[in-house]
């Protein structure tokens, strides 16, 4: 189905017919395509719904990394295709006095499955979705027909009456209320400094890609190079110890000696290569591990070694 010029989207049934394994609001799945291919995807659809198929809808990057320019042109009616298990980052908090959605672009497709599902639970909240034009604004069709189309409210760019400032909308959010934010770095670039001063808790986003690295915590971004050195790794329960050159990742070193890690985004941001270490102090680089999370674990795609040695329990 066409959205719009650039947004495809597309419904993943079971090929058997059975129920899939069901999805919460925000949740995501990776799929994995032809040229050794695999992306992240959120999905879209009423979670209520999410065992009879998983909705997507994909924008065709042209400057991309390739997933959206492949699943464009190769996944037709009928096609089979290869997926993860949803794996939600993204979560709805359980409670909230009221939750406002912010969605710039194709980001609005996890606020929608979280719209439905607030619907669904009699919870307050607001979405907000901000596009170029109405030509350029995904899942139009579904937004229009959801029942709680009178929550949404659409911001464009070429309609001066409708512009807001996203920033402005958390500033006005009711007392108490949590965040919500997803779409291109420029929009989550304005909203993480709007939302500075909040409570973490109460501050939820998910990047498409991996966001600009910050220079460890009393680092200079521009001189600091240590953690681009090579390091050494150690594989606790294998006895072997691999050397980890500069340019390349864990799961390279780790692929290259046979031994498979399971990698999607290659960016720190989809958790699918998240392995415990045991030793060593890792720089971690990803955005998908909590602060209690990387006490214990790392993003192998993306993470590299403050230390000589980095021990992983594997």
């Amino acid at each position: 189905m066409r959205h719009t010029e650039e947004v495809s989207g597309y419904l993943l049934e079971r090929l058997d017919g059975q129920a899939l394994p069901p999805a919460e609001a925000g949740a995501h799945i990776d799929i994995y395509l032809p040229g050794d291919l695999a992306r992240s995807y959120s999905l879209c659809g009423d979670p209520a719904r999410s065992a009879e198929g998983y909705e997507i809808a994909v924008k065709r990057e042209e400057r991309g990394r390739g997933g959206s320019r492949a699943l464009h042109q190769w996944a037709r009616e009928g096609q089979l295709l290869r997926i993860g298990r949803p794996r939600n980052l993204f979560a709805l908090a359980t409670q909230a006095p009221h939750h406002r959605l912010l969605g710039g672009g194709i980001g609005v497709t996890p606020l929608v499955a979280m719209a439905h599902s607030l619907h669904a639970r009699g919870a307050s909240f607001d979405l907000h979705v901000f596009v170029r034009s109405a030509d350029h604004l995904p899942l139009r069709a579904a937004l229009e027909a959801a029942p709680w189309r009178d929550r949404v409210t659409v911001h464009r760019d070429d309609a001066p009456e409708t512009r807001a400032d996203p920033a402005t909308l958390v500033a006005m959010a009711p007392t108490g209320a949590h965040i919500y934010y997803c779409g291109p770095e420029g929009f989550m670039d304005r909203l993480r400094e709007a939302c500075h001063d909040w409570p973490a808790e109460r501050v939820h986003f998910e990047h498409f890609g991996a966001p600009p690295k910050a220079a460890p915590h009393g680092t200079d971004a521009s001189t600091d190079a240590s953690t681009d050195a090579g390091f050494e790794l150690i594989l606790a329960r294998r006895q072997r110890r691999l050397h980890v050159p500069p340019g390349k990742s864990i799961a390279m070193v780790l692929h290259g000696a046979g031994i498979p890690v399971d990698t999607v985004c290659e960016q720190g941001i989809c958790a699918s290569c998240i392995t415990p270490y045991l030793d060593g102090t890792p720089d971690h680089q990803d955005s998908c591990l909590t602060d209690e999370e990387r006490a214990t674990h790392v993003a192998v795609c993306c993470a590299r070694a403050l230390t000589p040695t980095l021990t992983l329990d594997i």
